[in-house]
């Protein structure tokens, strides 16, 4: 039981620090964008609306405006740092919140274990794309379906297991899906994502797992 709330408390420490680099890095990427911006329009004519913020990115970095080329250069090595730095950090975060759902199901089945394969729904309030996609990469490891929805940005992610693979395709499952709730999706047979989804995207995953469930494939694989 302590292990198994140790690993659902690092899932919920790494969640928030994954909010942190997300949020960090769409900071750096505000100020290169803006000072690309800024560059672009350097050699040439800059009007008043291109020197203020040339002159609000000079602020936001803490350089003078002459500076701003070489902390082009450098605000965008730290993004693509902080790019790796959260990808890691998603990893471990999705790791150990599998593990630790794992865990709940392996306790709460009757057999004791996982060995019949099932579909599962599992929702992510703030979770974005890549959130849902991480978890998903996580999932395929387990003979299962896995349908993961993102609420922060209406997005999905589908995984199926290496066995159900041969009988489900994690893209057909995602284009139902989208069906079900608008937007677009695309991926391969184990694994895929969507977003754009326009209507409420948990019930939709839990309407396509009943109708998965339902099939005879599922409990034959």
């Amino acid at each position: 039981m302590n292990e198994k709330l140790l690993t659902i408390a690092s899932g919920i420490a790494l969640a928030g620090t994954s909010l942190y680099w997300r949020r960090r890095e769409r900071i750096v990427t505000k100020s290169l964008t803006a000072t690309r911006d800024w560059e672009a329009n350097a050699t040439g004519e800059t009007d008043r609306a291109v020197g203020r913020a040339a002159r609000e990115a000079a602020d936001h970095l803490d350089a003078g405006v002459e500076d701003l080329p070489e902390r082009v250069r450098a605000v965008d090595e730290e993004r693509r740092d902080l790019r790796r730095e959260l990808d890691t950090v998603r990893e471990r975060w999705a790791d150990a919140l599998w593990r630790a759902r794992s865990d709940t199901d392996a306790g709460d089945a009757d057999d004791g274990g996982r060995g019949d394969p099932s579909v599962f729904v599992v929702e992510f309030e703030h979770g974005e794309l890549p959130d849902a996609r991480a978890f998903a990469k996580r999932a395929i490891e387990d003979e299962a379906i896995t349908l993961v929805a993102a609420h922060g940005d209406d997005s999905f992610a589908v995984a199926v297991g290496e066995e159900l693979s041969e009988v489900f395709s994690a893209e057909d499952i995602a284009d139902e899906l989208a069906d079900e709730v608008g937007g677009g999706a695309g991926g391969t047979d184990r694994l895929a994502a969507g977003g754009g989804a326009t209507g409420a995207l948990g019930d939709g995953c839990r309407r396509v797992r009943e109708r998965l469930f339902q099939s005879d494939a599922v409990h034959a694989a």
